[in-house]
């Protein structure tokens, strides 16, 4: 009898080979690691740059959960400054995901409860002496879990997401956490805008 014959008809290995086989994949887009190098060449990058494409290192990851909602919010920086990346997966599918690029526009105690309908006021870039004016209209408010991640460890608490959006399809949500608001406006980008250099394939972040 050979050193490695089968038992039963079956190979010694076949267990451990079907428990790997059904290991599940981590999407590209999901738990990227920290310290990963993502690159984006989207309209917005070239319009504050003039450059075709920019790289940044992921510092923080924000995982948002909720019944029918699962977003990350990856915080990238360069030497210049730091941008959001986000991945929302659309409910109703396996791994389809929309792609936004996001800025943090402020941060400030809540005062009065949020509006249905916001205007923000920003600087006219033809003009330094004008303002140009976004109305935001809220869509959903959305109790949520956040995990946030970096190189000091990950917390966890509750929150809730205003989501807005502007007759241009501009996007603003508003992070509730406590008594404390976080403002992101952005917009959609492709998945052809964004490359991801992940730190570490294999590390697997604990939900």
């Amino acid at each position: 009898m050979g050193l490695f014959s089968k038992k039963d008809g079956k190979s010694l290995f076949g267990k451990k080979k079907e428990t790997d086989s059904k290991k599940p994949q981590r999407h590209e887009l999901v738990d990227i690691p920290l310290n990963s190098i993502i690159e984006l060449s989207d309209i917005a990058t070239f319009e504050e740059t003039g450059d075709t494409s920019r790289t940044y290192t992921l510092i923080t990851r924000k995982k948002y959960t909720a019944a029918g909602l699962l977003r990350y919010m990856y915080h990238v920086q360069d030497t210049e400054g730091e941008t959001v990346i986000g991945v929302d997966h659309i409910a109703g599918t396996e791994d389809a995901y929309e792609i936004s690029r996001w800025i943090v526009d402020g941060e400030q105690e809540l005062d009065d409860p949020l509006p249905d309908v916001m205007t923000l006021y920003y600087p006219d870039p033809d003009n330094e002496d004008e303002e140009f004016e976004v109305t935001y209209n809220r869509q959903e408010i959305v109790a949520a879990k956040l995990d946030v991640t970096d190189q000091q460890g990950k917390e966890e608490f509750d929150v809730e997401l205003h989501e807005y959006i502007s007759d241009e399809e501009e996007l603003m949500s508003i992070e509730l956490c406590g008594n404390w608001l976080t403002f992101y406006v952005g917009m959609l980008i492709s998945r052809s805008d964004i490359e991801i250099y992940p730190a570490n394939v294999n590390e697997q972040v604990q939900s």
